[in-house]
């Protein structure tokens, strides 16, 4: 499956951290090979395709001004609908022409990053936002990692459990055996799979056993719930297909840390290290996109979620559009 395959404009993809937004211009974004701007307009955030309808140019070469999205070139206005509400070419007794509008699309903000659907009524497959919300937890980000790496492939690699031994050694898996234990539950678009494992980590005093729980949301999100005897960890892996070149990958982590800006840096730098040791891997494949052949690959009983992946993504490929 490609990171264009047109299924996936059935659900939602993140696009950028909302702290990318910036307050008087318009933030560029793509997705699906699709180039689209994302704005706050007063209260309201907006996505609007990246196109000025009067002479074709990029609105994000423009401005916000007022609360609506000025175009850099001819000075069109448009508001928070998508349509034109100020013309300088035309005097105020001039209707402005139905044409000059923009199209707009879903927008939202979840885990402190900007996501868009490109139907009006996506498949909600929305993983559980509280734990990122939990005060108690301490937040932050590794990413975006620009790669050739498809969202499928970043997807299927977080949910696949048996490489942590030989991949991640230097980080975080030394002390595991490759052997995970699975069990998978699917609902449709959503998979669930439990696992025991053996980990290190920056802000662990010692290697610890923690049980696993992923949690897949179609098509390309994934959390990780890592319960350890004193602590509970959490690390969610968001991939955006921007085009079938290129992939933007986030890892978000809500941790017990206590605050404590050294060992936050020091999670930070880890999992940032980790990312790294999957993309040195993962941007080796002839073709870093996934197989719906469950034929091409060999799979063991160690790959029991990432077939199970598979089987989402070939359901997804044959389901009829909306």
């Amino acid at each position: 499956m490609t990171n264009t395959h047109p299924q996936l404009r059935q659900f939602w993809h993140p696009v950028a951290l909302e702290t990318d937004l910036e307050s008087d211009v318009p933030l560029p974004v793509q997705l699906l090979g699709e180039r689209w701007i994302v704005a706050k307009l007063g209260d309201e955030l907006v996505a609007m395709r990246d196109l000025c309808p009067h002479r074709l140019v990029p609105l994000s070469a423009g401005r916000i001004v007022d609360n609506e999205i000025e175009c850099g070139y001819h000075g069109y206005r448009f508001g928070a609908s998508g349509k034109a509400t100020t013309i300088p070419a035309l005097d105020s007794s001039t209707p402005i022409p139905p044409k000059a509008c923009v199209d707009t699309t879903p927008v939202t903000v979840r885990f402190g990053l900007i996501w868009l659907a490109l139907v009006d009524e996506p498949i909600d497959t929305w993983l559980d936002e509280a734990p990122y919300l939990d005060p108690a937890l301490d937040q932050f980000v590794c990413g975006p990692f620009e790669t050739v790496v498809s969202a499928g492939i970043l997807a299927d690699n977080f949910l696949d459990a048996a490489h942590f031994p030989f991949l991640h050694a230097a980080t975080f898996g030394s002390g595991d055996d490759g052997r995970p234990s699975l069990t998978v539950q699917r609902d449709e678009w959503t998979i669930v799979v439990t696992d025991q494992q053996t980990l290190d980590g920056a802000h662990f005093d010692e290697i610890e056993e923690a049980a696993a729980v992923y949690t897949v949301g179609a098509p390309f999100a994934v959390e990780l719930r890592l319960d350890r005897p004193q602590a509970s960890d959490l690390i969610w892996s968001f991939a955006c297909p921007v085009d079938d070149d290129t992939t933007l990958w986030w890892m978000v982590h809500s941790y017990p840390l206590d605050g404590d800006a050294e060992k936050i840096a020091a999670a930070q730098a880890l999992q940032h290290e980790v990312g790294l040791e999957d993309l040195r891997m993962l941007e080796r494949m002839a073709d870093p996109n996934i197989h719906l052949d469950l034929r091409a690959e060999v799979h063991t009983k160690a790959d029991l979620g990432c077939v199970e992946y598979r089987r989402m993504l070939i359901d997804l490929h044959e389901r009829t559009p909306a």
